[in-house]
């Protein structure tokens, strides 16, 4: 990875060549005519800035071009407006670097019945706009048409989209191409961007027909713009997508667009459906067999393109699926139906069959379609073909053995095994995902190949459908492995807890409030100033772990407090207080109560007061009363409290 500053970066791009105008067949001496592209960015809202300059080499007689329409031209030099449309200029010979300047409007917009929407747009920040494309004329000697395009300032040029604005640089080279994901400072892209280009770095290696461009430019634009689509690819091999787009899902806009740049084919209106279909379709399978979606969401993404909506889509015939996603949705489920029966039946693939005719300029008709079917396959398959898309017939979801039998590889299955928990209350085993908020629910997946080859997995658990764990790995045939994660749950509730397409339901519930289920006191009649334990038997008051306090009083006035957690079974928790005042007193703690009777020092036999040293001194008069208490606070009597100290505050204990 790195960031991208202020570059300066050419781009060889295919300029509109006039018929007539340049020859295709030139010897090698020819003179190249070069036409360079500068775009930045600009205050004027919705535009940018292109300078258009031109190397005119020695021989060339007269030159003109024509620059993209919606722009604003104010500065010229060695050109000389021509023609009427206003957007021709021709050589003035005055420079053989002559140039046009304008602002050119970015933003580009479609109405798809909610209102307009962005293919292309510039913002204060930055922008993503379709590179300009140049029409050339020229006469004199052979000559050749070299174009270009680059930045001035912050940004990225591709032969047929910029971005404009700061950036940073992925790069992976995979399968002979050269992927560049070009991550908008000014977005959040939602996946790694390494995980990006694992992506698509699989699908180049994995999908077998079309050309693979040298260099793939992948730009991932903000998402806070209204987008019309999810992505779009232009050219030969520079795409957009939405930085929001997931990689875990049949919908896999990276993949999609990156197949658009291997079609290279010219179709016809009968075999227009192939251009999204046959997209849809490998962005479903391949991101399956990447191990990113399970088998029922391939399906499910097949099973779409039965809608009834689609009931009177003929693909053949464009007029019944435009403004609809016919094409794409009902296009994905025949090209698969087709692709997987010429895997059963023939061991090839639709993509192989049409294989010869995916060149530039290469027309694909709907007989060479049929043809190139049933020549790698057969008959019968053809004839699906042909009522499949000539027709509204709709072909039938396949199952998963149908789907293993044809395409053999990994086949991976999830299952919740066992739910364990762990957090202030407890350790252990639990027979469902039933946890109080603090804890830790730990569910424990196994993983199965029940394919007939070895493939990677990847499992998700998904909380509420948000991913909050993965894990990874390889898996001979027949194979199992078992993967555990943790989930903290905060927040009482009920949530969804899904691995593949397995779904369970976390029931999270407040902790219950403790109960003291019996209480004594240690003596229950002490004697002035003997230490009183005071003992409480603490149980949950429900069926899941408790916290709460336990607040040990005296007439109502507390002399302890103990913070209490517990799972189930009971814990005993005391205090130790004195009396300084003879009399009764009522202690409680929670909701039980006991009685201590405090005596005072009385005389025993043998001259002696009890527990204390017999007194040499007379009374003065009338009889002998106890010995006065000593001031303090409250209702006259003095506590001394402390928690036991294997408790400490917190009382912890286990199953029982």
């Amino acid at each position: 990875m790195s960031r991208a500053r202020a570059i300066a970066l050419s781009v060889l791009l295919t300029c509109w060549l006039l018929a007539g105008s340049v020859a295709f067949a030139m010897p090698a001496a020819a003179a190249t005519i070069e036409v360079d592209n500068t775009l930045s960015q600009t205050d004027t809202k919705g535009e940018v800035d292109v300078q258009t300059q031109v190397t005119v080499p020695d021989g060339v007689t007269s030159l003109e071009i024509t620059i993209p329409e919606d722009t604003d031209v104010y500065e010229t030099e060695g050109f000389s407006q021509s023609g009427t449309d206003g957007r021709t200029y021709e050589w003035t010979g005055g420079t053989d670097r002559p140039f046009v300047r304008y602002d050119l409007a970015g933003n580009r917009t479609i109405d798809r019945g909610s209102g307009e929407q962005f293919l292309y747009a510039v913002t204060d920040e930055w922008a993503v706009v379709r590179s300009p494309s140049i029409s050339v004329r020229a006469t004199g000697i052979d000559l050749r048409i070299n174009c270009s395009n680059h930045v001035d300032g912050e940004g990225v040029a591709g032969r047929h989209i910029t971005y404009l604005g700061g950036f940073e640089e992925h790069t992976r080279e995979a399968a002979g191409q050269r992927f560049r994901l070009i991550e908008s400072e000014h977005g959040d892209m939602r996946e790694n961007p390494e995980d990006v280009l694992d992506s698509l770095a699989h699908a180049a290696n994995h999908f077998e027909t079309g050309a693979r461009d040298d260099s793939v430019l992948v730009i991932a634009v903000p998402s806070n713009v209204d987008w019309a689509a999810t992505g779009v690819q232009r050219g030969d091999s520079d795409m957009w997508v939405r930085d929001d787009e997931r990689l875990d899902t049949a919908r896999n806009t990276w993949i999609h667009e990156y197949i658009h740049t291997r079609q290279d084919y010219d179709r016809t209106e009968a075999t227009r459906w192939t251009i999204e279909g046959m997209a849809d379709y490998y962005a479903a399978l391949l991101t399956y067999e990447q191990g990113r979606i399970d088998f029922e969401t391939f399906q499910a993404q097949m099973d779409d393109g039965t809608r009834d909506r689609y009931s009177d889509v003929q693909l053949s015939d464009p007029a019944t699926w435009e403004n609809t996603r016919g094409n794409y949705e009902k296009g994905a489920l025949v090209f698969g139906h087709l692709d997987r029966r010429l895997r059963a039946d023939a061991d090839t693939t639709l993509a192989a069959a049409i294989a010869e005719f995916n060149d530039p300029g290469t027309e694909l008709t709907q007989r060479r379609f049929l043809d190139a079917i049933e020549t790698t396959g057969n008959a019968d398959i053809r004839d699906d073909a042909e009522r499949y898309t000539e027709t509204t017939e709709t072909p039938p979801v396949w199952s998963r053995q149908q789907h293993l039998d044809a395409f053999g590889g990994a086949d991976i299955r999830y299952e919740f095994e066992e739910f364990a928990v762990s957090g202030p209350y407890r350790e252990a085993t639990i027979d469902s995902p039933r946890v109080v908020t603090g804890e830790t629910l730990e569910p424990t997946v196994r993983i199965r190949n029940v394919g007939t080859d070895a493939g990677e997995y990847t499992a998700e658990l998904r909380v509420d459908g948000e991913t909050v764990g993965e894990r990874t790995g390889t898996l001979d045939a027949d194979e199992a492995a078992t993967v555990t994660f943790q989930r903290r749950f905060d927040a009482a509730g009920e949530y969804d807890l899904s691995i593949g397409t397995t779904t369970t339901t976390a029931v999270v519930e407040e902790p219950a409030d403790v109960a003291v289920t019996d209480l004594t006191a240690a003596p229950a009649d002490p004697t002035l100033g003997e230490s009183v334990t005071l003992r409480a038997t603490v149980e949950s008051s429900a069926d899941r772990p408790a916290d709460g306090d336990v607040t040990f009083a005296v007439d109502g006035e507390s002399v302890a407090t103990e913070r209490v957690q517990l799972n189930d079974g009971s814990v005993t928790v005391e205090t130790t207080t004195t009396f300084e005042e003879s009399g009764e007193y009522t202690v409680t703690a929670g909701d039980r109560s006991t009685t201590v009777s405090v005596r005072s020092e009385t005389a025993t036999p043998g001259g002696t007061e009890s527990g204390m040293p017999q007194s040499t001194e007379q009374p003065t008069d009338g009889p002998d009363r106890p010995t006065t208490p000593t001031e303090g606070a409250g209702s006259g009597f003095g506590v001394s409290a402390a928690a036991l100290a294997a408790l400490a505050a917190v009382v912890l204990f286990g199953r029982r």
